[in-house]
């Protein structure tokens, strides 16, 4: 703390449990350093008693979540126990999991006991430093040893919450890796991807031949955004997150990371609102977004040319502060390449709505112009985030965007998927 700033007083003999604990939350211990007192301690981590929670402890807890996640971290150690996925991702996803999961204290795998018993050294020496600390700061400031106690209640109990956040996530996670490696199994012998499985699986650079490896520093981000995520669609957005990052480390930036922690509940569902009206474009089995925007349909994002389809200009400048979308309302972009010719099967898809489409000339377009579109861009934090977020049917608005082309005398016509004309191609 700067010298010249003026410290908060501790809390008085008289303050409750609630206080204590509330103050410690938002207080650190070493700017009150010169008003505690060396002591010194013995730690046997050995011992029966050093318990990382009394029984009385872990009754007051709400042990509901917990039971409920318990049983589903056993898909975390299945995954990086077993051949389930291609060895460069499983090496990812144990370090991700090493870093976040409790289930990987206890993993049943040999190789992993001497790591298990280091896990358990370190939380059970954290749990007594704590608790001597607190004998200390008890002492210091004269309060009744109960209030500690509880304040010491309350902050373990925000442990474990947090804790169980993390948990849910690394399940969450573990599943999508799952679901995505189970197409596609590994060569039994060496234990790599087959060579016949699709690029989305693993999302690896294979040209250049590099493994990817996720990033500590990352992973210190995510976990420290991923904490306080209490809500099922929080949790969910990081579980995702997470799998696309171990998949392919550097899907996500960081900006992304803390972004994503910054959403409310409001901002996600308007994000996700702003998503299902894209229009994107792609490669074939990839989640990497090239471009993805809202066309404003021949008006001005500025004049709530959007606002019937919940994306008002009140609700953009939103987005835009919390940098999902560029600043540029009205920024333009050619949908040249989308155009079917008359004489010509090749397109160049955009997908909308989980759909592939295309723009085929009617019978009156008579020339072959570029066709440039005002459009709300996602940003590039936006374009990370979009393949994370599911999206909601809004066919008024794709009713509009197909009359807004049968003005400019093309129509969307619906195409299977994008891979066969990425096939046409290159022929």
């Amino acid at each position: 703390m700067p010298e010249d700033k003026k410290r908060d007083p501790m809390p008085p003999p008289d303050a409750t449990p609630e206080e204590i604990g509330e103050f410690w939350d938002t207080h650190d211990l070493a700017d009150y350093w010169d008003e505690t007192e060396e002591v010194e301690f013995q730690v046997n981590l050995k011992s029966e008693q050093n318990q990382t929670l009394s029984d009385k402890k872990k009754s007051d807890l709400n042990t509901t979540t917990d039971d409920e996640t318990r049983p589903a971290l056993g898909l975390v150690t299945d995954l990086v126990s077993e051949s389930v996925l291609p060895a460069p991702i499983r090496r990812n996803a144990f370090k991700a999991f090493d870093r976040l999961c409790s289930a990987l204290i206890d993993v049943p795998v040999g190789a992993l006991e001497r790591r298990s018993a280091e896990k358990r050294a370190e939380s059970e020496a954290r749990i007594k430093i704590r608790d001597e600390i607190t004998t200390q700061i008890t002492q210091q400031i004269q309060v009744d040893p109960e209030y500690a106690v509880r304040a010491g209640h309350k902050f373990a109990e925000k442990i474990i919450r947090e804790q169980l956040n993390l948990d849910e996530i690394s399940v969450i996670a573990a599943d999508e890796l799952k679901n995505s490696g189970s197409d596609n199994p590994t060569n039994s012998d060496t234990e790599e991807p087959n060579k016949e499985q699709s690029a989305d699986s693993t999302n690896q650079d294979v040209n250049s031949g590099e493994e990817k490896t996720i990033s500590d520093v990352w992973l210190n981000i995510f976990e420290t955004e991923a904490r306080p995520q209490s809500t099922e669609e929080g949790r969910l957005l990081f579980g995702r997150v997470l799998a696309g990052e171990i998949r392919n480390p550097g899907s996500y930036s960081m900006r992304t990371i803390k972004t994503l922690g910054e959403l409310d509940q409001d901002v996600a569902a308007l994000f996700k609102k702003f998503c299902s009206a894209c229009v994107v474009f792609g490669l074939p089995n990839s989640k990497h977004v090239l471009d993805a925007r809202v066309p404003s349909l021949g008006g001005s994002p500025g004049s709530n040319a959007l606002a019937k389809y919940g994306l008002s200009y009140e609700k953009l400048n939103l987005l835009n502060e919390y940098d999902l979308i560029i600043s540029d309302y009205n920024s333009q972009y050619s949908y040249h390449f989308c155009k079917g010719y008359r004489d010509d099967q090749v397109f160049l898809p955009f997908q909308h709505q989980g759909k592939y489409w295309v723009l085929l000339f009617l019978p009156e377009r008579e020339n072959n112009s570029a066709l440039m579109v005002s459009c709300v861009a996602l940003s590039r934090v936006g374009k990370e985030l979009f393949h994370i977020v599911d999206q909601d049917p809004i066919p008024e608005y794709t009713e509009a965007l197909k009359k807004f082309f049968a003005e400019h005398k093309l129509q969307m016509g619906e195409t299977p998927s994008l891979t066969p004309i990425f096939d046409a191609l290159s022929k």
